[in-house]
């Protein structure tokens, strides 16, 4: 009697492929789309957006000129600097090339156009040539962006 029922077992078969069908679409589905976030999430896939630096910045406003200093975080080249004066909606935007736009260290020695910006070092904008900033009641806002990555490190009101 043993013999009959694995016999009768063997017969019945009808669902079995349809099953393991659909278990190996699904299969081939979730290693398709697993393959598919692993090349866009990995390193060397598609998304790596740029760094951007995480640098701390004070500014101060005297009568005719505008100080930038480096008071943290990381250093950022200067050729990637671009320093945007909003005077009363008036824009000007300085890059650390301009002959208005001068960068010092800590010693007061003068950086050259492609030194680094890092902490104790400071930037000063004479903006005259493009915007008045001497008037007491204006509304100056001020942006340091940084070009490599396109974003704005650091967004203050004078």
């Amino acid at each position: 009697m043993e013999g009959k029922k694995y016999r009768a077992l063997g017969k019945d078969c009808r669902a079995v492929s349809e099953v393991i069908g659909q278990v190996l679409m699904v299969a081939v589905v979730i290693l398709a789309f697993s393959s598919i976030a692993i090349t866009v999430f990995s390193d060397e896939g598609a998304v790596k957006p740029p760094h951007v630096p995480r640098t701390d910045l004070q500014e101060s406003k005297s009568k005719n000129t505008v100080q930038i200093f480096h008071t943290g975080g990381e250093a950022i080249d200067l050729e990637y600097i671009k320093i945007i004066l909003s005077v009363n909606g008036t824009q000007a935007e300085f890059n650390i090339s301009d002959s208005n736009v001068a960068a010092y260290d800590p010693k007061g020695k003068k950086l050259s156009s492609d030194g680094v910006f890092m902490l104790g070092d400071y930037i000063i904008i004479d903006p005259s040539s493009k915007v008045n900033i001497t008037d007491e009641n204006a509304t100056i806002d001020l942006y340091f962006v940084h070009t490599e990555s396109k974003q704005v490190i650091k967004k203050a009101i004078l």
